[in-house]
């Protein structure tokens, strides 16, 4: 009967021994995430008509601009982030100026950004954000299927303080689906992530595929706004 009892006692050491390294990630992962979204705070994103930016197309009344966020300080101006440039991810700032009376409507899940062979490269969600965040710029392809995490990430139920407040901080402004009054200007954010970690858009378009108009229920043209 001793026997048994010592037997049983070294299997259960055995089995405290082996749980120490997941432990030790789970301490690691928490760590990031303190670090990642330490102290973070909403920033006011000043928006001009959308005529008054470089980039910007214009059909009958309606005016779209885009207007990219592509270096470390001027992320600072809309975020309370950093490295993203180094990331690779930019987020592009989508302004739209409507100067009819009618009440028009766009579609943020709608928009995608063309290189200079027309290739679509699809805006990233707010989720893939995060996780690149935590992971220090590792996130999926930008193509294809997302492969597995091996570590899990937080997820919005689990997220607490400022994990929770970036969250909320990037899915208010991103653009989803934005109405615009008439004789007004509205905006949002979309996010992309360029092949090898570019950060420059010079020779892309940013495609908005439809703008409704609400009150007569037709739809505008494209609009194609391009990086020079």
């Amino acid at each position: 009967m001793q026997r048994f009892i010592l037997k049983a006692r070294s299997f259960c050491s055995g089995l405290v021994v082996d749980m120490r390294p997941h432990l030790q990630v789970l301490a690691a992962l928490l760590m990031v995430v303190t670090v990642a979204f330490g102290s973070y705070k909403s920033v006011k994103v000043k928006v001009d008509p959308a005529g008054s930016y470089p980039f910007h197309m214009t059909q009958g009344q309606v005016t779209i601009a885009a207007d990219a966020y592509e270096t470390n300080d001027k992320v600072k101006t809309a975020f309370d982030l950093k490295d993203l440039d180094k990331m690779g991810i930019v987020p592009v700032n989508v302004i739209i100026s409507n100067e009819s009376e009618d009440l028009i409507l766009v579609s943020g899940q709608d928009i995608n950004l063309l290189d200079s062979q027309n290739r679509s490269l699809e805006a990233m969600p707010v989720e893939q954000i995060i996780q690149a965040i935590v992971g220090k710029g590792k996130s999926p392809p930008t193509h294809g299927p997302n492969p597995p995490s091996r570590l899990p990430l937080p997820r919005k139920e689990g997220l607490r303080g400022d994990a929770f407040e970036i969250e909320t901080d990037l899915n208010n402004k991103s653009l989803k689906e934005l109405r615009v009054n008439p004789r007004s200007t509205a905006s949002g954010f979309v996010f992309f992530r360029l092949p090898d970690h570019q950060i420059r858009l010079a020779g892309h378009k940013l495609y908005v595929p439809q703008v409704k108009n609400l009150t007569t229920r037709q739809d505008l043209l494209f609009f194609e706004v391009e990086f020079k």
